[in-house]
């Protein structure tokens, strides 16, 4: 689950910087590189996308789901649910903020 937020974190990388001047409103010249990552973005929205269905199939459908020495299975289920909706607002806002912006323009 920390692998998906992580990817879905990186997949966003490339539109950090827009986000980052319209909320504070100011110059960051050492952020514009960032949009060079912007090739990143369609391999960590797979990436992270997969990773979040593997949980899921772990969880279950796999036969031994997870260890669960640290966590009960409960927990799991608790913890993946609440990532989850991390994950997809990480993957979306690149396309779902443009959106949001000039409906409310």
């Amino acid at each position: 689950m920390a692998a998906a937020v992580i990817a879905a974190v990186a997949s966003s990388l490339c539109c950090i910087a827009p986000l980052i001047y319209l909320v504070f409103g100011v110059s960051a010249a050492s952020l514009s590189g960032i949009e060079q990552l912007s090739w990143l973005q369609v391999p960590m929205l797979i990436l992270s996308t997969g990773l979040i269905l593997m949980g899921f199939w772990r969880l279950y459908f796999a036969k031994k789901p997870l260890c669960t020495a640290t966590l009960s299975r409960t927990q799991m289920v608790w913890l993946y649910w609440l990532t989850v909706p991390i994950v997809l607002a990480f993957q979306l806002y690149p396309f779902v903020l443009p959106w949001l912006l000039e409906v409310f323009e």
